[in-house]
């Protein structure tokens, strides 16, 4: 598991949340394909969804059971933050 303190909290349905912890094991295969539907859906074009921030970002959100726009209007360094051990996960 990982993770990941934020500098501005995202607000869930269990409140504010100012550090998220990522735990891949609770995905499912059906879980990634949905993401890719959803970021296909959104227009990238990416070749391989596992390198789009867009892929990433929706990934992201539903571990942490929130709608994708909230983690697209994080502050930079917070996407980037959230972003990249989804990122190390699915291309590793």
């Amino acid at each position: 598991m990982m993770k990941v303190k934020l500098e501005k909290a995202l607000i869930t349905t269990d409140g504010e949340v100012k550090e998220v912890e990522f735990d891949f094991n609770k995905m499912k295969g059906s879980d990634l394909i949905a993401a890719e539907k959803e970021v296909r859906a959104m227009g990238d074009q990416t070749p391989s969804v596992f390198l789009s921030m867009n892929f990433q970002a929706i990934v992201a959100a539903k571990l942490i059971g929130v709608p994708v726009e909230d983690i697209l209007d994080l502050p930079a360094t917070d996407f980037r933050n959230i972003v990249f051990p989804v990122a190390n996960f699915l291309l590793s």
